[in-house]
């Protein structure tokens, strides 16, 4: 719980760095590398409670989302779709990162041999900050704005790219290294 709420607190201290586009409603921001290092370090299940830990202290009025804005407007508003979606891209990102349980002799539960380097942790990083995220946030900010999706897309999803890539390549790093200083 400890290493859960250390990982809420910096993904809310990571929101504070905020990049505002001209063109998109929807500002460059640090809490997707928050939400990918909660699931690439505590694994899935810890991962998405500290990622939904955060996200209550933001519906609850602490200004910890972007650029220190707080409450459930956010949540209800044009961004709320990547918000929602930091939950599930941290359990993805910690269920490829570290694996799942399966059923040895006698029935005994052991995980798979844990994180496989880094090309797991990359691919883990990759899937649940770029694919999870924009694949639930473009969707809701093109219903939120009446848009196309191809609009919501270029908007709210292109932009962000290869800032996300550059993200994810940092979270892969230091969630390898962790996992090696942790054996």
């Amino acid at each position: 719980m400890l290493k859960a709420s250390v990982a809420a607190a910096l993904t809310a201290a990571l929101s504070l760095v905020t990049v505002p586009l001209p063109l998109s409603p929807v500002p460059i921001t640090g809490q997707t590398l928050g939400v990918c290092l909660s699931g690439l370090i505590l694994g899935p299940w810890w991962g998405a409670a500290a990622v939904a830990t955060y996200l209550l202290l933001r519906v609850a009025g602490l200004p910890v989302f972007s650029g220190g804005r707080s409450g459930l407007g956010v949540i209800l508003g044009p961004t709320g779709g990547y918000l929602l979606s930091f939950v599930p891209a941290a359990f993805v990102s910690g269920l490829i990162a570290l694996g799942t349980q399966r059923r040895g002799p006698a029935g005994q539960s052991h995980k798979k041999r844990g994180p496989h380097g880094f090309a797991r942790f990359l691919a883990a990083s990759v899937v649940g900050s770029i694919l999870v995220v924009h694949g639930i946030g473009s969707p809701y900010l093109a219903w939120h704005m009446g848009m196309s999706l191809r609009e919501a897309l270029l908007a709210g999803s292109v932009p962000f790219l290869p800032g996300d890539a550059a993200k994810a390549l940092l979270a892969a790093l230091v969630a390898l290294s962790y996992h090696r200083r942790n054996r």
